[in-house]
């Protein structure tokens, strides 16, 4: 799924790695170990892009989706709680609109070629929406929030009433909706408290079926 070959990286004067190699297979539960300033961050930046290694290869199997949560979530603002996390599945959103959009040009009379190609189209479109796992967006999306603790009754509170770790657990909400292929957590439990931290340990276990890396 994702392979790191002989990767090097340096910051200034300090060697992160020197030739360093792993892989990341569908599935795998793997757990990066080591001080503060080791470099773990670092490989969470080049496996999603935000780094580059100075040396070695990064290979990435087509349409692999890569969820990655950071202590740095961003600003959030202008959006409830709920709508902040859904829109972290922007492009799943987008695939809804597209398979809308198609099913109603269906009903419209055409050409048989112009329907074969739109039928082409919408398979696609609907095997990419499927493998998102876009029919059950909404749903998981406020089972997340749930388990976080932000239960239904703050669903629709605007983000910037939360503080800072509240608004860590959204961010957190944010990238487990994704339900990407691959799932990248840098200290995901800093801001949790032990209810939501065994949520957390019983969803990765139970609900996530794709590869973690944290």
């Amino acid at each position: 799924m994702i392979h790191l070959s002989n990767i090097t990286k340096q910051h200034g004067s300090q060697i992160l790695f020197k030739d360093a190699s792993f892989q990341i297979l569908p599935g795998s539960r793997t757990g990066l170990v080591g001080p503060n300033g080791a470099g773990k961050t670092t490989v969470f930046r080049i496996i999603t892009g935000e780094e580059e290694a100075d040396n070695g290869e990064l290979v990435c199997a087509k349409r692999t989706t890569i969820g990655y949560f950071s202590q740095d979530i961003g600003d959030m603002s202008g959006r409830s709680a709920l709508e902040e996390v859904m829109a972290g599945s922007a492009a799943t959103v987008q695939l809804a609109n597209e398979l809308q959009a198609m099913e109603s040009a269906m009903c419209d009379p055409m050409e048989d070629d112009e329907m074969a190609t739109l039928l082409e189209r919408y398979g696609v479109a609907q095997e990419e929406f499927e493998h998102r796992g876009g029919y059950d967006l909404d749903t998981r999306a406020q089972t997340v929030l749930t388990g976080l603790g932000i239960g239904p009754d703050r669903f629709n509170h605007p983000v910037e009433s939360f503080s800072g770790g509240w608004k860590m657990r959204i961010g957190l909400a944010k990238i487990l909706t994704l339900h990407p292929d691959v799932l990248l957590l840098d200290e995901p439990t800093n801001h949790l408290d032990v209810e939501s931290i065994i949520w957390l340990e019983e969803w990765l276990a139970s609900e996530y079926t794709g590869a973690l890396l944290m």
